[in-house]
């Protein structure tokens, strides 16, 4: 036996289970070429400790329309879920421990990635969790001069996204995708507040929220 084979063995005898991430970050990555197809290109993250990559994936947004074109892109982390985040004790929910993160965007500015694989990390470091309806504020806006600078976690949108991961599990939790929002001050209050989501929600229906971000749009609030 090689060095691997010798140290799975010695795990087996133990009664230790193999470690998951190899064979996730396998299945992870066929399951993004099975639904999105080829990347446009694989942001390589340096850090060999928690590695996360961010896969870029050109887009037409308006592809279930009869005409005219809505391109942009897919941003998609891989390598968050190779392990679970602390979720809070005694924790009763059916949010799953194991997550990967999806950004809409127009073009794939390196602050988009770099931002988004920040999010990706930033449970870990702090020992916290993100799931459904979840705020992050970040340092600095992804784009000078822009009112957006905190991070809105929800399911995402397109029904197929929701469905990216449906058969990875990580010590029986399943891998389930969040897609990442960018609100303004405002909007970031009214989300904190009492039954607040809920409402934003609401006003995005009424404003015609567009599903890629968009730097320009105008505060609902």
């Amino acid at each position: 036996l090689g060095k691997a084979g010798m140290l799975q063995r010695l795990r087996t005898l133990m009664g230790a289970a193999p470690d998951p991430a190899p064979a996730l970050a396998a299945a992870r990555d066929a399951a993004l070429l099975a639904a999105l197809g080829e990347p446009e290109r694989i942001d390589r993250d340096g850090d060999r400790r928690h590695r996360v990559d961010v896969h870029v994936y050109a887009r037409d947004f308006a592809a279930d329309r009869a005409s005219g074109r809505d391109e942009g892109c897919v941003l998609v982390t891989s390598g968050m879920s190779d392990r679970l985040m602390a979720m809070p004790e005694g924790y009763d929910g059916d949010e799953s421990a194991a997550r990967e993160l999806l950004w809409y965007v127009r073009a794939p500015h390196q602050a988009f990635i770099e931002r988004l694989r920040w999010l990706a990390k930033l449970p870990f470091a702090e020992g916290s969790w993100l799931g459904y309806g979840h705020t992050v504020p970040l340092p600095e806006p992804p784009l000078a001069g822009s009112p957006f600078s905190t991070f809105l976690l929800l399911p995402p949108v397109v029904a197929a996204d929701r469905h990216l991961f449906d058969n990875l599990h990580l010590h029986g939790q399943g891998v389930e995708p969040l897609a990442v929002h960018l609100v303004s001050d405002a909007e970031y209050d009214l989300v904190r507040s009492d039954e607040g989501l809920d409402v934003f929600l609401d006003l995005l229906d009424v404003h015609r929220y567009p599903l890629v971000f968009d730097p320009a749009r105008p505060s609902y609030l």
